[in-house]
């Protein structure tokens, strides 16, 4: 609870409710036994105490003002009052304009109270003022007290959800984005091997009757892809399942076979690399192989006999990466949905690098990025 936050009136209206009118009750039967003297005039001066307590939440500073005014009225006007049920409301009114008003109003509305109940023993020829401290700290002092201890614990409650819904959101989000991480890295893995497969088994059936040798090599092509597959899904499924024990696959030291593999299915690759690989973190590597990947998975889709050069150039700072592809545009029948590019720029801009994808220069499609080289 934020300091002077009230409560919904719709939720404490009726308890509020219950409690004045049984206040109300008890103070008229009260006030009609005790005396037969301005009989009337007591009831209704005594009456604004109880009625004021059905705003003793939604409106504090308005409650405590009513209690006030009817016991310093009936003081004055008839004498100081003896009434039970207003004694009561009195204690609860302190208790309430402590717990639910803001500050200032609730050091206001006290003061205001305590003046009333000083004035009332004043006046009162069977009193002593000497006994207004003792009232006072019984009164007043004691109710509001509990008030404010009232108001601290729900201000701490308050914190201590709102820490929770925090960490809820946290949680949720660091769950969403483990999802999509999961999810670009399967894409990426089953995406290359599935797009490589079917490049060697449609070159495998176009073989099979002129060039049985030539088929036999997309088989053992469609056999050494499916296995590295299996084998990386293997190790990310490790990692998912045992991740303080497990390594993720290594980054940039299976680009050598990956080149092959996709030589192997009849793409012209050419692999440029400057600079010195060393010092890069593992997410950087991984998400630098994951880039080529993703350039040789998108030419073999969407180029016709497509030639592809990779650059990679390592400077202190970052590594600048570059996938041209060229030949003519086509659209293969296990042509992908298009999330693989933008999981790609995702996944770069998370490391803080830069990312862009479109058409060359001169013809073909380029896919370009710069990673930091200390990137987590």
């Amino acid at each position: 609870m934020r300091d002077g936050e009230r409560a919904d009136p719709r939720w404490t209206g009726w308890w509020d409710l219950a409690l004045a009118a049984a206040l109300l009750a008890a103070t008229v039967v009260e006030t009609a036994l005790a005396t037969d003297d301005d009989v009337l005039l007591r009831i209704l001066l005594a009456s604004l105490a109880p009625l004021g307590l059905f705003w003793r939440r939604t409106q504090p500073a308005l409650s405590v003002a009513l209690v006030s005014l009817a016991l310093a009225s009936e003081s004055v006007v008839t004498e100081s009052p003896d009434q039970v049920a207003l004694l009561l409301g009195i204690l609860v009114s302190a208790f309430s304009v402590a717990a639910y008003a803001e500050r200032r109003e609730a050091l206001l509305g006290l003061g205001l109270l305590a003046a009333a109940i000083s004035l009332s023993i004043s006046v009162d020829p069977s009193d002593s003022v000497s006994n207004i401290p003792p009232t006072l700290a019984l009164f007043l002092a004691l109710p509001a007290g509990l008030g404010f201890a009232f108001r601290r614990r729900g201000r701490d409650l308050a914190t201590l959800a709102g820490s929770n819904e925090a960490l809820r959101r946290e949680a949720e989000t660091a769950v969403e984005d483990e999802r999509r991480r999961i999810a670009r890295e399967l894409h990426d893995v089953v995406s290359h091997a599935v797009t490589l497969i079917a490049v060697q088994a449609e070159a495998g059936q176009a073989l099979l009757d002129t060039e049985p040798e030539g088929a036999r090599r997309a088989l053992a092509a469609i056999g050494a892809t499916s296995r590295d597959a299996l084998a990386e899904l293997h190790a990310m499924l490790s990692l998912l399942r045992e991740p303080a024990g497990s390594d993720a696959p290594a980054g940039l030291s299976r680009l050598t076979a990956l080149v092959e593999g996709a030589r192997a299915a009849g793409v012209g690759v050419s692999l440029t690399e400057e600079g010195s690989p060393g010092g890069l973190t593992p997410a950087v590597d991984q998400a630098a192989f994951r880039f080529v990947q993703e350039g040789l998975t998108n030419a073999m889709r969407h180029t016709l006999s497509p030639r592809v050069d990779i650059v990679l150039r390592h400077d202190t700072e970052a590594l600048h990466l570059r996938v041209d592809s060229t030949g003519p545009t086509h659209q293969s029948s296990y042509g992908g949905t298009g999330s693989g590019l933008a999981g790609l720029r995702a996944r770069v801009l998370a490391l803080g690098g830069t990312f862009e994808a479109g058409p060359g220069a001169t013809s073909g499609y380029s896919v370009v990025a710069t990673l930091p080289r200390t990137a987590s």
